[in-house]
């Protein structure tokens, strides 16, 4: 503003405030009245010739009180017609809110300095503007030329001179730049960016913009003011290569999802018998897996176990499930398979309805439960940076395959024995290459004829929802999962052993039965593992 032709006709005088000469203007605004309340926004250069504030000194200094509350830039005075110098109260006000003040000693006409304010704060924001444009045309080339996060990242630390970083959600470092300044200098700052922040306090010296994918937060770019102070068009470039980088990461994610879904189609006609030996070999090929000569292939298959995991058949996403949160097997994929690919062996994934099918190809390595662990546990820890665990998704690991078809006729057996898993006690992982009475009962559970057999079974402890009922429901569950060890069963359940025997008694009573009877016993067990699959009360076992 002081540099303006027609500010410097007025002789200006900085009478106090040069620390703040570097507040941004945002307007200019004439004030005479003697109230001034409630008639700025900030950020406003105030143009006076004192006639407002008056002579009183109470009154000049609750006058300039209201223009600093109310956030201005700086105050400009013309000296002569009411004041001769500017008052001591309006400037110890100004002085102690680091606010400037400029006295001129040649008389302006205001609506001169005010049409010369507002241009050149329509030039800059008009500049700002074109910069901004020409940053975000250099980001789109970037990412209609095929580049990610890296050359995006390092045309930002072009443009602004500074650092910049990019944060997962949580927080986690994904990327960065640090230009001249070293790496070093770059982690250290973002560093004190986070414990500031940990301390419920402002960072200093940081931009931060959001980078948003599917309504919602996946992390956010900072950069980082090292060389020079970030001024409007750096916080605009930051904003700009944020949105740069969340296309372009959904188009990787897009690009990851329809290879993902032509995997799981690719397999979901492999477990179906559709596919011959030859074309599967083609077709895993041009997937991306051709184990050749590499051994067996184990199959494995994960599915959801919670409600709000269940199908959608007929829906866009080809009746993939979906979570409530977005979270489905496809947006999980390449996760999964990065996860899956450290252990060293060729995988291949993709999604069916609620089901995720694997064939890990295992080449010398061969099966034992050692490799399955391991899986399991990069498979868990895949989910758990999503907050999921294995209460969210059984994991089924069946038993090595030698060729495409029997690959394939194993992945249905061990789907089968994954939707059978979910209405077990909750497992890391479940061994899947034997069917067992789980798989039976989940393949009979929408039957009316296991439905008939559950009611003849249990009738008299379903039909009454009070808690008495479901407390004996309980101990007969936990007294034939022991395997009829009456010690064992109260221990499972906490209970004096005498209270035990008393819980039986009263079952057999209410079921007309005797627990000495081993075809009771059978068909009682049978229909308390089908009432899981019938209502899901896993929480019983849990």
């Amino acid at each position: 503003m002081l540099d303006l032709p027609v500010v410097r006709r007025a002789l200006p005088e900085v009478v106090i405030g040069d620390a703040g000469l570097g507040r941004e203007i945002r307007w200019a605004h004439v004030i005479e009245m003697p109230d001034p309340d409630d008639l700025l926004k900030g950020g406003e250069l105030v143009l006076t010739t004192g006639l407002g504030a008056g002579d009183e000194a109470r009154h000049q200094a609750a006058w300039s009180a209201s223009l600093i509350d109310q956030g201005i830039a700086a105050l400009a005075v013309e000296l002569g017609s009411s004041w001769r110098e500017v008052p001591a109260p309006v400037v110890a006000a100004c002085a102690r809110a680091n606010i400037p003040v400029v006295a001129f000693h040649r008389p302006v006409r205001f609506i001169e300095i005010t049409e010369a304010v507002h241009g050149a704060v329509i030039n800059a924001q008009f500049a700002l503007l074109a910069r901004g444009e020409e940053i975000h045309r250099r980001f789109t080339e970037l990412i209609l030329q095929g580049r990610g996060v890296p050359e995006i990242l390092a045309e930002l630390v072009g443009a602004i001179g500074n650092p910049v970083v990019l944060e997962d959600a949580g927080g986690g470092l994904v990327y960065y730049v640090s230009g001249p300044h070293g790496d070093d200098l770059a982690l250290s700052a973002w560093a004190d960016v986070h414990r500031a922040e940990d301390r419920g306090e402002a960072a200093e010296g940081m931009f931060a913009a959001e980078v948003r994918l599917l309504d919602s937060s996946w992390g956010r770019l900072l950069g980082l003011a090292l060389e020079n102070p970030l001024d409007d068009f750096d916080r605009v470039a930051v904003e700009r290569a944020a949105l740069a980088v969340a296309i372009g990461l959904l188009a990787q994610q897009h690009d990851e999802q329809l290879r993902a879904r032509s995997r799981g189609a690719f397999l979901s006609d492999l477990a179906d018998g559709r596919v011959e030996e030859g074309d599967a070999r083609r077709r895993a090929d041009a997937l991306g897996m051709n184990p050749g000569s590499r051994g067996a292939l184990l199959p494995i298959v994960a599915t959801w176990r919670a409600p709000s995991f269940a199908r959608r058949r007929g829906s866009a996403d080809a009746g993939e499930a979906r979570v409530a949160d977005g979270i489905t097997w496809t947006r999980l994929s390449g996760e999964l398979r990065t996860a899956l690919s450290s252990t060293g062996l060729p995988v291949l994934l993709g999604p069916r309805d609620v089901d995720l099918l694997i064939l890990v190809a295992l080449g010398a390595r061969g099966y034992d439960a050692a490799l399955a662990e391991h899986i399991a546990q990069l498979f868990h820890g895949a989910l758990d940076r999503h907050g999921l665990g294995p209460d969210d998704a059984a994991l089924a690991i069946g038993g090595p395959a030698d060729t495409w078809v029997a690959a394939g006729q194993a992945l249905r057996r061990v789907r089968r024995g994954a939707g059978a898993a979910t209405a077990l006690p909750i497992a890391r992982w479940h061994d899947a290459r034997r069917p067992g009475v789980a798989d039976l009962l989940h393949d009979l559970r929408d039957t009316p004829e296991l439905d008939a057999f559950v009611e003849e079974q249990l009738g008299p402890l379903l039909g009454d929802a009070a808690p008495r009922s479901r407390a004996l429901l309980e101990t007969l569950e936990a007294y034939l999962a022991a395997g009829g060890r009456k010690a064992e069963a109260a221990r499972a359940l906490h209970l004096e052993r005498q209270s035990l025997y008393l819980r039986l008694r009263r079952i057999e009573e209410t079921l007309g039965v005797s627990l000495d009877d081993e075809d009771v016993v059978l068909g009682l067990h049978l229909a308390v593992r089908a009432l899981r699959f019938r209502r899901g009360l896993r929480a019983m076992t849990r």
